[in-house]
């Protein structure tokens, strides 16, 4: 089913209006086994990623994020005191990485924090997510995660699927070295994917850092690996403290179990559900739903467009995978595009987007 759906997206690749530099590619999987011991557990995923890949990703994700002295001092800091900082079996996770790769504890500290020094109030394009019901009544979950260094997370995004007692836990999209989750599906369950909001100071999201808020998508995952089902994740996310700002939007199996929760960094302060909208969809992008996008960034509003003109008798994974293919919504900083169901584990699927349109 996997490799038929593959081939499918490839083919609405070539089939619609988007402009090609090369061909988007299904990322490879592989396996983590939570119950290795965390210094070790990646390592069977490492082996397949050469040591430049990853410290060539988190130079150009410092070059074009990270370049305030406070936050590589406060990375400095975490690393020096990581188990302060860091939750297990993360920090231990971060160091398992830093020793296979011998890359410096204080990089990969950063590279994953890399969102958390990124999203305050600074303009960025970062995502689009979209949960919808399809023509059988069925919950679809699909999502490009648009970011800077494009290419250099091109070459290392990767699938991952979580096993504990010999049976997948929970599936995820992330890059080579990066231990928290941005896109996520927990079979039976639930689906998830996280969106930047920019807002405050960056000096809210140190204080937050050093008074032991979760850094932003390693409380994703802990969400991903404890919560059962829809609900449970929603107020999960709803009250956890975190380093930065977000939306997550949140699929589940049920007709209608689609929501985004908007966040600050202590907790939720608003949570819109597919009811609410009175749609069998819901999208978002990098912009409170309550407000209007800005001319100068405005992705939700063709993808509400292109969602209506499909019409939700003719919406399946293919259709909204051309959505997400669709310029605006597919755009330079496109890194990846996911389309995944919590009840058809079958159909996750990610694709490399190679075929990103150029800078204008």
């Amino acid at each position: 089913m996997k490799t038929f759906l593959g081939l499918i997206l490839v083919f609405i690749v070539f089939s619609f209006n988007v402009v090609e530099s090369k061909n988007a590619m299904p990322a490879k999987r592989y396996k983590v086994n939570l119950d290795d011991d965390p210094m070790t557990r990646w390592i069977p995923l490492l082996e397949n990623f050469d040591r430049s890949l990853l410290l060539d990703a988190i130079d150009s994700l410092l070059k074009q994020y990270v370049k305030n002295d406070e936050l590589i001092a406060l990375a400095e800091i975490i690393a020096h005191d990581l188990d302060k900082y860091i939750p297990q079996p993360y920090a231990d996770e971060m160091r398992g990485i830093s020793k296979f790769y011998k890359a410096e504890l204080g990089k990969v500290v950063l590279g994953n924090l890399a969102y958390d020094a990124s999203a305050w109030n600074t303009v960025g394009k970062a995502c689009t997510s979209i949960v919808t019901i399809d023509k059988t009544g069925g919950i679809i979950h699909g999502r490009n995660l648009d970011y800077g260094a494009g290419d250099e997370l091109r070459t290392i995004t990767t699938e991952v699927e979580f096993h504990r007692s010999g049976k997948t836990l929970f599936i995820g999209t992330t890059y080579v070295g990066y231990v928290g989750l941005l896109t996520a599906e927990k079979v039976n369950a639930f689906t998830i994917s996280g969106d930047e909001r920019d807002t405050g100071y960056l000096w809210e999201n140190i204080l937050s850092a050093l008074t032991k808020g979760w850094p932003t998508m390693l409380m994703a995952r802990e969400v991903i690996t404890n919560a059962e089902n829809f609900e449970s994740a929603i107020e999960m996310l709803q009250k956890a403290k975190t380093i930065a700002p977000m939306y997550f939007i949140v699929g589940g199996v049920k007709p209608h179990e689609g929501a985004i929760i908007v966040r600050d960094r202590w907790g939720a302060i608003n949570v819109t559900r597919m009811d609410d909208t009175y749609k069998w969809f819901v999208v978002e992008t990098n912009y409170d739903p309550w407000n209007p996008p800005p001319s100068s960034d405005d992705r939700r509003d063709p993808a509400i467009k292109l969602m209506e003109e499909i019409g939700q008798n003719q919406m399946n994974p293919e259709n909204l995978y051309k959505v997400l293919s669709t310029s605006p919504i597919l755009n330079p900083t496109t890194t990846y595009t996911t389309v995944m169901s919590a009840k058809n584990t079958s159909l996750y699927h990610t694709m490399v987007r190679w075929d990103h349109p150029n800078e204008n």
